[in-house]
Parts: C-alpha cells; sequence; structure tokens
C-alpha cells in the first residue's frame, strides 16, 4: 500500500507528482489545504467511495465509520475501518467492513507500504489506488430572483451560534460589518430605513 506514515493528516510528501496511473508512488502535502471530503479509488475507477473528512479522521478501531457513497451504492451507510494510535498501516478504508473486505478486495486505502491479501487481492488487478480531496461546493440559488425578483441584500449573519448583531428591531437604521455577499463570513447590515418597499423575504444562505 501508500508507504505514507501520516495517517492520512496529510503531511507526507514523496516521489515525484505524477498522475492517476503513475507508475511509482507519490504524495504531495494537502494538511493546508480546505476540504471538507476524501474520495479514494482504485485506479481503474471500479471501486471507490466518498467520505467525510470527520468520518475518515479520529481515532478508531473496527469502529462504524459513515460512507456518504461508494462503487456500491448511491446512499449512505456505514463500515467498519481502522484508525489507530500506533498503527503505521492505519487507517484501513474500505468499501465494506474490514474484515471481510480484505477477502472481497475491497480495502481503498492502506499505509506505511502493507501488504499481504489487503494489498494483492486488489491493487495489481485494479491499476494502484488514489486519494482525492475536494471542499463540496453546495448549489444554492439566487435568493433575488425569487418570487418574480426584485430583492435587494441589506443583511448578512454567517452560520454560527449567533443572529443578527442588529438592535433597530428592523427598522433599517443599523450599519455594521463590510458589506459583502449572501455568503459573507462576517454579519454585516446597511441602512434601509430610507428605501421605499413593501415586502421582506427572509432567507437562509
Amino acid at each position: 500500500w501508500h508507504p505514507a506514515k501520516d495517517q492520512l493528516r496529510g503531511t507526507a510528501k514523496y516521489g515525484k507528482k505524477g498522475g492517476p496511473h503513475s507508475s511509482h508512488a507519490w504524495s504531495i502535502p494537502f494538511a493546508g489545504s480546505k476540504f471538507d471530503e476524501f474520495l479514494f479509488a482504485t485506479g481503474d475507477g471500479k471501486k471507490w467511495l466518498i467520505a467525510k473528512k470527520a468520518s475518515v479522521l479520529g481515532w478508531y478501531s473496527n469502529g462504524q465509520r459513515e460512507i456518504l457513497k461508494s462503487s456500491t451504492s448511491a446512499k449512505p451507510y456505514k463500515a467498519r475501518w481502522y484508525r489507530r494510535h500506533r498503527n503505521r498501516e492505519d487507517p484501513w478504508i474500505s468499501i465494506t467492513d474490514h474484515g471481510p473486505a480484505v477477502k472481497s478486495g475491497d480495502i481503498v486505502y492502506g499505509e506505511n507500504n502493507a501488504g499481504n491479501a489487503h494489498a494483492s487481492k486488489i491493487l495489481p488487478m485494479h491499476m494502484g489506488a488514489n486519494v482525492y480531496i475536494r471542499q463540496k461546493v453546495v448549489k444554492v440559488p439566487d435568493m433575488r430572483k425569487i418570487d418574480g425578483g426584485g430583492w435587494r441584500l441589506v443583511r448578512h449573519v454567517p452560520e454560527g451560534l449567533n443572529w443578527h448583531p442588529a438592535k433597530d428591531q428592523l427598522r433599517g437604521t443599523a450599519k455594521y460589518g463590510k458589506k459583502g455577499g449572501p455568503h459573507s463570513s462576517h454579519a454585516w447590515s446597511i441602512p434601509f430605513a430610507g428605501s421605499k418597499f413593501d415586502e421582506f423575504l427572509f432567507a437562509t444562505g
């Protein structure tokens, strides 16, 4: 399996960066990258699974971890994996529970050059294996166009545990933060008390 020993922290760097069908093992650091999903796939693309970063990381031994979808299921389900402190071959990521996966060739990730059936049942006949990461982009509608459009964004609060800083009881006099958009990382508001309007639209980001 992979020569890496970083337990998927993304700190390992080895080999010359290549592609999904390179004849040598390689890895680039990704610890500083913003991402929330992993994709583990064989080189031929016949066996794969997608899992949240939070499902892959953490410590577990034969623990049930959520798989968002895989080459065998379009719906979320769980499988038993391993990611133990002192085991350099971990994590073991598989399409099905670890034990059966070793025999059926459904292991899709391992480290420390681990071999035996964990590798021989899948890597030689599926063109090796790869790891991909991504920050999933959620497509959201342009709320300015809802119900005929004409809407103007005047106040925003980002995701978190607190509502708007405003204290004007929606009179439209509050002004704070740098004006941004519907997905800004900070709260902001512009005055709208003097604007001509007769409807409000309240919407999540």
